[in-house]
């Protein structure tokens, strides 16, 4: 009874899912492969990309660009500034590599041309790790002409080499 149960709990954390990428430039949207890394594409990392598939590029910052699908996506390199997964990431590989970070910071944060609101989890100390976890985030960009509107998301993995400074709340 419990094998059972805990198959189907791995089968479903191992479906494809929704998963949206914010550079600095593009909001990305697309899914993910089940067994999608909780992990940004960014310095030893960077030839391990996400890759989506039904995916669809806003570029956020102009509103004169069309909005771009394609079949297939594949989303590296340094300009990421934060992965959104559309589900809960506990069942991600990478995610457990978060739990030690216990002490919440709220307030906004500014991550390159974006206003992170929410609870940033770090260690306790003053240094920032190259990828942290944000908590109940809403995500808007500084430009109110963007086309990017306002994302709210309970999980958001933020890249902290974006990040100009934080304002607490």
């Amino acid at each position: 009874m419990f094998g059972k149960k805990k198959d189907s709990e791995k089968a479903a954390s191992q479906a494809p899912f929704s998963i949206q990428v914010l550079t600095t430039e593009y909001l990305i949207d697309g899914t993910a492969p089940g067994d999608q890394q909780f992990m940004l594409p960014v310095g030893t990392e960077y030839w391990y990309p996400i890759e989506l598939t039904d995916a669809k590029l806003t570029a956020v910052g102009w509103d004169d660009i069309p909005v771009r699908t394609m079949d297939r996506f594949e989303v590296k390199g340094d300009a990421v500034v934060a992965i959104i997964p559309r589900k809960d990431p506990s069942n991600m590989r990478q995610y457990d590599s978060y739990l030690a970070f216990k002490k919440g910071l709220k307030g906004i944060f500014y991550f390159g041309p974006y206003l992170f609101e929410g609870t940033l989890m770090s260690v306790g100390n003053d240094r920032f790790n190259s990828a942290l976890l944000m908590l109940d985030t809403t995500i808007r960009h500084v430009s109110p002409k963007s086309k990017l509107g306002e994302i709210k998301a309970q999980h958001v993995l933020v890249n902290t080499r974006w990040m100009h400074g934080w304002e607490a709340k």
